[in-house]
């Protein structure tokens, strides 16, 4: 009777834990109530290409923090390519901003541009970017942001020692090639961005 016991015990805490390990492994969903929002390519001034796709992904993170429901970037690339013939972000203008609203169904469509990705010889890593985002129904803009954030160079930071001097000693494209170039420099640049990006949850009435 006590072996039956123990075995059912045993069965009971092991279903438990499974549960919990599948629902820990479940994405969350989208926030049903945040305002849909697309992320256009960066306008990219820099000689960074991986800064530029590392910039605008964490930027589309950031949105889903702050409560937006932001539409995925492949999505969003896809139909700016079959729709309007957009790849760059350079080609994106407010003018064309009502249609392609319309064509993605998003309520605000947030624009960038990188100014600057680069390391200075052993010294310091430094990003520069503006963000734009537009809504409403002339689609003007509603929030800006316009930054710098520069971070000392030192290879006990957030990126491998190999990146790190690649990145100071040569200062641009090898160090670019790795997924999250001068990470750093960027989480400082979101830190000072999201203080001011406003929330993105819709008023419930």
């Amino acid at each position: 009777m006590m072996f039956r016991f123990t075995s059912l015990l045993w069965a009971g805490i092991l279903t438990l834990l499974s549960g919990c390990a599948s629902t820990s492994d479940t994405q969350p969903e989208v926030n049903a109530n945040g305002k849909t929002i697309a992320v256009m390519p960066l306008d990219n001034q820099s000689n960074s290409v991986a800064g530029a796709l590392y910039m605008r992904e964490e930027m589309f993170e950031l949105l889903k923090l702050k409560g937006y429901a932001p539409i995925p970037i492949e999505q969003t690339n896809q139909q700016l390519s079959n729709m309007f013939g957009i790849s760059l972000g350079g080609q994106v203008t407010e003018a064309d901003l009502s249609k392609i609203a319309a064509g993605l169904k998003v309520d605000a469509i947030m624009t960038g541009t990188l100014k600057n990705f680069s390391s200075v010889l052993l010294s310091y890593n430094e990003v520069a970017a503006s963000f734009t985002m537009y809504e409403g129904d002339e689609w003007l803009p509603v929030w800006h942001y316009d930054g710098t954030a520069s971070v000392p160079f030192s290879p006990l930071r957030s990126e491998s020692i190999g990146t790190q001097l690649i990145g100071g000693l040569v200062g641009s494209v090898l160090e670019r090639s790795v997924g999250k170039p001068m990470q750093g420099a960027v989480s400082e640049y979101y830190n000072r961005l999201q203080i001011t990006l406003p929330p993105g949850w819709k008023n419930l009435h």
